[in-house]
């Protein structure tokens, strides 16, 4: 395979919208089901809620594989200014993260007192401690400083693919072999060092590494893997459908045969997820491409703007859920009729939060001062009239500026 000319003007990847926007909803659903299982009064009940737990597991490895393509196809081959790029991460990234940690560890704690609440936000900031789903945007910000090195690398690998993936697929089931049985459960796992590791290996950036370089070398040969996954849909369906049943079956061996913990059982750290995770990609990959292939007469893919707008409000939606759904689960699952099925008031749950979080989030972003809080910068417009407002509130998806105008793909949001 021969890389795409990245001296070239790059196109926007469309794929990337759905993408974005799904691995944020699907977030929020793994959230949802973890603190919703204590509506299943029966043990198959809690087997079930539990086997689709772990099959939606994949977000992260997603997300990182996400956010390793965007960068790498905006920035390879071309002049790297760490200056222009941390201006503009500071602004769309680092602030939102840090104000929303501010806030998250505002509601979490009971102490306000000035010196021990600017330490422990400190503390949040540092490790993403300040609310469960930060760690994301943490991780993201620890692939920005490694960039420019990450970027390097690519440049002496990229005539090597099939090789560098498969040493660094080996040293990830590897790394998570060792993870799982001897740090998350066994020998090392009661000693103060490993504790610690733990504790925070779902924020340290190597723990991810094959995902990155899947990520990177995806952006680099970009237009073979579109034509990859077009032609060969049914093998990837087909390969998908095998994973995901071995993700179930081990699952069951797990809780059922070895009488491992639900937690333990479905952890996201564990080999198999190794094996089922790319599964996913390749499927989302391709049912994204088959979407950006039809296009309308505009040459955009059908529910263009729609998709768009949930991207762009994907970073809001990671930042802000959390609040909306902490209050269902106190205000309002509790009181939801008993007579309703679990699976009907887990799935309003996360229809509530999810629905909230994309409106909350849209609205934030298309509002000027407060956009900054999910990383945008709305303008004011010339006239804030009633006839402005209608237009705003009747159709939310409308983007006034030319989708032309954004070039290859903003991947400031992750």
């Amino acid at each position: 395979m021969i890389a795409q000319n990245n001296q070239q003007a790059r196109p926007y990847i469309y794929e990337l919208d759905p993408l974005r926007a799904i691995t944020a909803l699907m977030v929020i659903a793994v959230h949802v089901l973890a603190f919703t299982q204590y509506l299943n009064q029966t043990q198959t009940g809690m087997q079930l809620d539990n086997g689709i737990f772990a099959s939606i597991h994949f977000t992260r490895e997603v997300f990182m594989f996400i956010t390793a393509l965007a960068l790498t196809y905006v920035y390879y081959g071309k002049p790297f200014s760490m200056k222009r790029f941390w201006t503009k991460r500071s602004i769309g990234v680092l602030l939102p993260y840090c104000l929303w940690s501010i806030a998250y560890s505002w509601a979490n704690t009971s102490q306000h007192s000035p010196g021990a609440f600017a330490r422990l936000v400190l503390f949040n900031i540092l490790t993403g401690n300040a609310s469960y789903q930060l760690y994301y945007i943490l991780l993201a910000i620890e692939f920005y400083l490694v960039l420019p090195l990450f970027l390097l690398i690519l440049k002496h690998i990229q005539k090597h693919p099939w090789w560098t993936l498969f040493i660094s697929f080996a040293l990830q089931v590897l790394l998570m072999y060792l993870d799982y049985h001897y740090i998350q459960q066994g020998s090392l796992a009661s000693s103060g060092v490993w504790q610690i590791v733990a504790a925070y290996q779902d924020r340290f950036l190597l723990t991810y590494q094959f995902f990155f370089v899947l990520g990177g070398l995806a952006a680099l040969y970009l237009k073979q893997v579109r034509a990859f996954v077009l032609s060969h849909g049914k093998w990837i369906v087909g390969a998908f459908v095998l994973a995901l049943a071995a993700v179930w079956v081990h699952f069951l061996l797990q809780v059922v045969i070895y009488h491992e913990s639900f937690g333990y059982a479905t952890s996201v750290l564990q080999p198999v997820m190794m094996f089922y995770s790319p599964t996913v990609i390749a499927l989302l990959g391709f049912l994204a491409c088959r979407w950006a292939m039809r296009t309308n007469q505009q040459g955009y893919p059908k529910g263009y703007r729609f998709w768009h707008t949930l991207s762009d409000a994907s970073f809001g939606i990671y930042l802000v859920h959390v609040f909306i759904l902490d209050a269902l689960l106190l205000w309002v699952v509790p009181v939801m009729p008993a007579a309703w099925p679990a699976a009907l008031r887990i799935f309003l749950a996360w229809f509530v939060t999810a629905g909230g979080a994309a409106g909350l989030s849209i609205l934030l972003m298309k509002t000027p001062v407060l956009s900054h809080l999910v990383g945008r910068s709305a303008r004011w417009r010339s006239s804030w009239d009633a006839q402005a407002l209608h237009e705003w509130f009747s159709n939310p998806f409308h983007h006034p500026r030319k989708v032309e105008q954004k070039g290859s793909g903003d991947a400031q949001h992750v």
